[in-house]
């Protein structure tokens, strides 16, 4: 992280002797510069909100398994609702008359959109049509990709308690040998 210099002013400026500003062939000058005034691009401050407060998850540096079945829950969890989201959402393209309305509508010989009989209200609700189709196509694409994303995290969290266990049973082999070896001190 960058050093907060937030002591330093916004802007610097640099006094210099009365410089003419004109052109060169006039004898009096009609401006002078007498100071220079710029933005200060050596005063730093990191943003309240990109900086962990204590408790906060981007503070931890450690993992268990606990932590990390944790976050796969909340990934299933927001994935869920994102997923139920776009098919709920289905009602407000009801409210702008259905599919049937970004695809005909006024100017089209379709009638009148559900915004209107306006010019380019039919432009309009296709426009709102697509939006909407984008919109929900990316809500579910986005759940697809946290569905995955928990799948992966399950198998890194199987991946550590395998890896966990093997330490373990690592560690236990390496005390039996201290034991061991402290066991047959003095005997060649």
């Amino acid at each position: 992280m960058t050093k907060d210099r937030t002591e330093q002013p916004d802007d610097v400026r640099i006094d210099v002797p009365n410089v003419p500003i004109g052109p060169p062939h006039m004898v009096p000058p009609f401006v002078t510069l007498d100071a220079v005034t710029m933005d200060n691009v050596n005063r730093a401050e990191v943003p309240s909100g990109l900086v962990p407060g204590s408790d906060d998850a981007g503070a931890k540096t450690e993992w268990d398994a606990s932590s990390l079945e944790k976050a796969k829950k909340w990934l299933e969890e927001t994935a869920d609702f994102i997923h139920s989201q776009s098919y709920e959402m289905v009602e407000i393209s009801d409210k702008m008359g259905g599919t049937a309305a970004g695809a005909g509508g006024a100017g089209m010989g379709g009638g009148t959109s559900p915004l209107g009989s306006f010019d380019r209200a039919g432009d309009l609700a296709r426009k709102h049509s697509g939006l909407f189709t984008s919109t929900q196509q990316g809500m579910r694409q986005l759940a697809q990709d946290l569905y995955k994303a928990a799948n992966a995290l399950q198998k890194v969290k199987e991946n550590y308690e395998t890896a966990e266990g093997a330490n373990a049973m690592s560690a236990a082999e390496m005390q039996n040998a201290f034991n061991t070896a402290s066991s047959n001190r003095g005997k060649a």
